[in-house]
């Protein structure tokens, strides 16, 4: 016998003493010493009483004794956290058998997901994907992301806003404006010195001081 077979048995004969116990909102829950997937029914010699914790740990114990996947499904309903692995495992177990969703049909799923929706409309909850769908939610989402972009260090609003930011930017500025123009009419180039501007026109003498704006820019 494994060690997870006698902490299994010795879970389950401390829950036969709470029979007398059990009632409705007792906190107790029934459960098959033998379970389902193994043909166990709810007669009196195959039940058990577990408190929530226990029931779980009960399911996650036959899980390692059997590698069942209705024991990783029967832990998530009793409000277990799954691993990664465990929640692919129970979803394929689920997909193949068609258990729940997977065996629902298109219309039953319409309907679950309506109903879902409004349950959500109704919570007034905003953490919810029905409030982020709304107007007043994408324009909170928007601000939200816009909000985010700014306080983040790597941020270019940030950067251009900051003293080195600026200094950079007016610099960037300087040198544009500086350049000079020489243009034949049709096209515009920049020289960073009257030098290689005066040479360039010297070896060019169709060209002339100044820029070139085309009929949009003038309008």
């Amino acid at each position: 016998m494994s060690i997870y077979e006698k902490i299994y048995h010795s879970l389950c004969n401390t829950g036969k003493q709470r029979e007398n116990l059990y009632k409705p909102k007792s906190g107790l829950h029934k459960h098959r010493i033998n379970p389902g997937h193994q043909g166990g029914l709810y007669e009196e010699a195959n039940i058990t009483f577990l408190i929530v914790r226990e029931h779980i740990i009960a399911h996650f114990l036959l899980w390692k004794m059997n590698k069942h996947p209705n024991d990783l499904r029967s832990m998530k309903m009793l409000g277990a956290k799954l691993s990664p692995r465990q929640r692919q495992i129970t979803g394929e177990w689920c997909r193949d058998n068609k258990i729940g969703f997977h065996g629902a049909s298109s219309e039953q799923r319409k309907e679950w997901a309506q109903r879902g929706i409004e349950s959500q409309k109704n919570s007034g909850d905003k953490n919810t994907f029905y409030y982020w769908s709304t107007p007043e939610g994408r324009k909170e989402r928007a601000s939200l992301g816009g909000l985010a972009s700014m306080k983040s260090p790597n941020s270019k609003w940030v950067y251009w806003a900051s003293i080195e930011g600026r200094t950079k930017r007016a610099k960037m500025g300087a040198a544009a404006s500086g350049k000079k123009p020489v243009t034949n009419g049709s096209i515009t180039k920049k020289f960073k010195t009257d030098e290689a501007r005066h040479e360039f026109l010297h070896e060019n003498p169709e060209w002339r001081i100044g820029q070139h704006w085309s009929k949009s820019k003038k309008r």
